[in-house]
């Protein structure tokens, strides 16, 4: 009885302390210039932060510059917000950005 009792709060402690996430859509920024042969498409770039800060669109196009010197603008943006919650009082987000870096001609 004991042990059975001492599994159960065990339980029940692992389900108070472990935390959930769920991810949500939060905005889908600009589309692709109309004229495609005005640019040329570079590639993809992502990446993740843990606060909203200022400008993500900045920060998402210095990612881009770094791996793409010859790039000019990231175009088709695209953020994503993982929630983190613990103990339904501590809430941790994660933000993901993503988009396609481009070169004009």
């Amino acid at each position: 009885m004991k042990k059975a009792l001492l599994a159960l709060a065990a339980a029940a402690l692992v389900m108070l302390v472990a935390g959930c996430t769920s991810m949500n859509y939060v905005s889908d920024a600009g589309q692709f210039p109309a004229d495609s042969s005005t640019y040329q498409i570079l590639g993809r770039v992502e990446m993740n932060r843990s606060s909203p800060g200022l400008s993500g669109y900045r920060d998402l196009f210095d990612v881009a510059k770094k791996q793409y010197p010859d790039a000019d603008d990231v175009v088709n943006v695209k953020v994503n917000v993982q929630t983190t919650r613990i103990l339904f009082i501590f809430k941790f987000n994660t933000y993901e950005l993503s988009g396609i870096v481009i070169k004009y001609k």
